[in-house]
């Protein structure tokens, strides 16, 4: 089941590959698809400053919309599993696939 935020469908597929160990996807369910710096910060323990700057350097994925950014919660999944995925490259983007299908 699909879930849909406003008129655009979550690929919940998507999500769960992003985070093939399921460590982050049960606690980033009180917060909405798309998150503030704060709501970010508040997750990983820094402070909406320090997310603003990995969104400015392009470290982090997300999308700005006048002066205010939004982060989806792939881009925040995509960040916290970064390191690992330049590590791993191709066979990590493939296993993750597998175990989210």
């Amino acid at each position: 089941m699909k879930e849909t935020y406003g008129e655009t469908e979550i690929d919940e597929a998507r999500l769960a590959a992003a985070d093939p160990d399921g460590l982050y996807l049960f606690m980033l369910e009180q917060y909405p698809y798309m998150m503030t710096p704060d709501n970010v910060a508040a997750f990983t323990g820094t402070t909406g400053q320090e997310i603003r700057k990995l969104l400015n350097k392009g470290e982090m994925q997300g999308c700005r919309i006048g002066i205010r950014w939004l982060i989806p919660k792939l881009g925040l999944l995509n960040y916290l599993y970064k390191d690992r995925r330049e590590k791993e490259g191709d066979e990590y983007e493939e296993a993750a696939m597998r175990q989210a299908l």
